[in-house]
């Protein structure tokens, strides 16, 4: 408990005063949030915290989010401690991973029917949801997804977005415009921008991540750090 103290104190000594957070690999709800939960209760917390809930079970990512739908809404808590929704990791097989050393993966044959059975019961529910996503590719079978649940069930102004989106087209940003969602861009390719040139060219990284097209196209654009990529300087 007093790491995470210095930890919020080394961060408001540069100038930090709040974060999102975006779940991770390895935290548990509602276990791994026990010495924060306990900080916040004793109004010893610095930094505000907004948290999203990321699933950690492959192939039990639906009965995680039951379990949280029953434990949580969303803005449950303090200006300090908030619950801020799903995400980035809604089901495993949706996840395209941004080595850009390595070629781009191909999701798997039934990730739509497993990500639908999450959008659903999320929308169904009405948690705001993140969801990380590298490549257009990717991006494209995750909205077709989106809009088939939209169909059933609208989303009707349900906050939710993309994370990262280095390689979105401008169709698909018109189908996340449609959908009401936004795309949060970091700063990635200042890390991995030589190996994404060798491997797609000096013209794809021009436009990549293309924010001016987002910003024109009226998508809401968060920028972030995605946190731990500070740590590759």
């Amino acid at each position: 408990m007093n790491s995470t103290r210095q930890f919020m104190r080394e961060l408001n000594r540069l100038g930090l005063t709040s974060a999102i957070d975006a779940g991770g690999g390895f935290q548990n709800y509602p276990e791994d949030y026990e010495v924060i939960a306990e900080l916040h209760e004793k109004k010893q917390m610095t930094i505000r915290i907004a948290y999203n809930l990321f699933t950690q079970r492959p192939g039990h990512e639906l009965e995680d989010f039951e379990k949280w739908t029953d434990m949580l809404k969303p803005g449950q808590g303090t200006d300090f401690f908030r619950h801020n929704g799903a995400g980035e990791m809604l089901v495993f097989s949706a996840a395209d991973f941004e080595d850009f050393l390595e070629p781009r993966p191909d999701l798997a044959p039934g990730m739509e029917d497993e990500l639908e059975r999450v959008v659903r019961h999320l929308v169904e529910h009405r948690w705001p949801f993140r969801l990380h996503a590298t490549y257009d590719e990717s991006i494209s079978r995750m909205l077709d997804v989106f809009e088939k649940v939209n169909r059933e069930i609208p989303f009707d102004g349900l906050h939710w977005f993309f994370d990262h989106a280095e390689t979105v087209t401008q169709r698909n940003i018109d189908r996340i415009k449609a959908l009401g969602g936004g795309i949060a861009v970091q700063h990635r390719m200042a890390f991995q921008g030589e190996y994404f040139a060798e491997r797609y060219g000096m013209e794809a990284v021009r436009h990549t991540p293309p924010v001016t097209r987002m910003l024109e196209t009226g998508v809401p654009v968060g920028l972030g750090t995605d946190a731990t990529r500070g740590g590759e300087l």
